[in-house]
C-alpha cells in the first residue's frame, strides 16, 4: 500500500466517522429537542441529517479512489466493503452518489423554502414530506441507472424469497466483470500496481446508463448554484424592506446566514467534478488527483450538519449545554431567542 492510499484510509476513517457522529447528534436534536414552533422546517433539517449520515457511512465503507482511463472508469476500494467484494463496493458507491445529489437538490429547496415563507403561508408538514419524496426521485433514478441488474432483481423477488439468491442477484452485473476490466487497466495504465486491489468499474463510460448518471452528477451543480444565488438575492431584497419588524428580519437573516454558509459547501463538489473530468479527458493522471475526487465529495456531508448545529439557536444551546454538563436545563427565552413567533406580511410564521 502506497502513501496516498494510506492517507486516504486515515482521512476517510476520521472524516466519515466524525460526519456520522455530527449527523446523528443533529438528528437527535431534531427529533427530541426541536421547539414545537419549528417542527415544519425541522423536517428539512432531519432529511438532510439522515441523507448525510448514510453518505458518510457509504464513504466509510468504500474509501474509494476513482481512476478514469481513456473511455473506461475504474474504482479502487480500500474500505470494509472489500470483505464482501467489488460488486458490493460498487453498489455502495452508487448509493453514496445518490445521497450527494439528493443533498444538493435539498439545499436549493431550502433557499426556496425561506423565500416562500416570506411571501406566503409555509407548507404543511405533510406537503413538505411529499416535496422531499419528489426531490429524491432523480437521485433514485440515478441509482437505478447505475445498476444494470434492476429488472433481474425485481424478477427474482417475484420468483423466490431465498435471501442468499436475492443478495447475489442484487450484486450481479452491478458493474462490468473484473476479468474484462483488469486487462484494460493493465494495458492502458501499466504503471499501476493492482495486486491485491478490489476493483470495480465500467468498460465504457459512453454506455447510456452510466453516461446518464454521470451527466446527472456533474451537470446540475451550475444551475443549482445559479438558483441559489437568485433566491438569496431576492431574500435579501425582501429583508431590506420596511414592512417587517426588526425581530422578524433578524430571525430570517440568521437562518439565511446558515444556509448561505452551507451553499459554499457544494463548491467542494465542483472541485471533485473538476478533478474527475481532468482524468477522464486525459489531461492529467495521478493517484493524489484520483483520491481527491472522493475527498471533495466526502467533506460535504461531514461539514453540513455543523452549520445547523452552530447557526440554529436551540440546537447550539443544547450542544453547549451537553458539553458543559447542563443537558437537562431548559432553553432560556430572551428577546433574542429564535423560538418566538414571527409575523410576516401575509401570515404568521413561527421559526427558530
Amino acid at each position: 500500500m502506497n502513501g496516498v492510499d494510506l492517507f486516504s484510509i486515515i482521512f476517510h476513517t476520521t472524516s466519515d466517522s466524525l460526519g456520522m457522529l455530527f449527523n446523528l447528534l443533529l438528528l437527535y436534536l431534531v427529533v427530541y429537542k426541536t421547539p414545537r414552533q419549528f417542527e415544519v422546517y425541522a423536517i428539512l433539517i432531519g432529511n438532510a441529517a439522515v441523507t448525510d449520515f448514510f453518505a458518510c457511512l457509504a464513504s466509510l465503507l468504500i474509501q474509494q479512489r476513482i481512476v478514469p482511463v481513456g473511455t473506461s472508469l475504474f474504482y479502487f476500494s480500500h474500505g470494509p466493503c472489500r470483505i464482501i467484494g467489488g460488486e458490493f463496493c460498487y453498489l455502495t458507491y452508487s448509493f453514496m452518489l445518490s445521497c450527494y445529489t439528493h443533498s444538493l437538490y435539498c439545499l436549493l429547496f431550502s433557499f426556496y423554502f425561506r423565500y416562500h415563507v416570506l411571501k406566503k403561508p409555509q407548507f404543511s408538514a405533510t406537503k413538505l414530506k411529499l416535496i422531499i419524496v419528489a426531490i429524491s426521485l432523480p437521485s433514485l433514478f440515478q441509482f437505478l441507472a447505475l445498476r444494470r441488474a434492476t429488472l433481474n432483481i425485481v424478477k427474482l423477488c417475484l420468483q423466490t424469497m431465498h435471501s442468499n439468491l436475492l443478495f447475489k442477484a442484487m450484486l450481479s452485473e452491478a458493474n462490468d466483470p473484473v476479468d474484462k476490466l483488469i486487462p484494460i487497466l493493465e494495458k492502458q495504465s501499466p504503471q499501476y500496481n493492482i495486486s491485491g486491489e478490489t476493483i470495480s468499474g465500467h468498460e465504457d463510460v459512453f454506455e447510456w446508463r452510466l453516461l446518464t448518471a454521470i451527466f446527472h452528477i456533474t451537470l446540475p451543480i451550475t444551475p443549482v448554484y445559479i438558483g441559489i444565488l437568485i433566491l438569496r438575492k431576492r431574500i435579501i431584497a425582501m429583508l431590506s424592506t420596511d414592512i417587517m419588524s426588526e425581530h422578524t428580519k433578524r430571525i430570517h437573516s440568521q437562518l439565511l446566514k446558515a444556509i448561505t454558509y452551507q451553499a459554499f459547501l457544494p463548491g467542494l463538489f465542483s472541485l471533485g467534478v473538476l478533478s474527475y473530468t481532468t482524468g477522464q479527458l486525459g489531461f492529467f493522471h495521478h493517484p493524489l488527483l484520483e483520491t481527491f475526487t472522493i475527498f471533495s465529495f466526502g467533506l460535504l456531508p461531514t461539514l453540513s450538519p455543523l452549520m445547523s448545529l452552530h447557526f440554529i439557536t436551540p440546537y447550539r444551546w443544547h450542544v453547549r449545554s451537553l458539553f458543559s454538563g447542563g443537558a437537562g436545563k431548559t432553553l432560556p427565552i430572551t428577546s433574542d431567542s429564535l423560538t418566538k413567533s414571527v409575523a410576516t406580511t401575509s401570515t404568521e410564521v413561527i421559526y427558530c
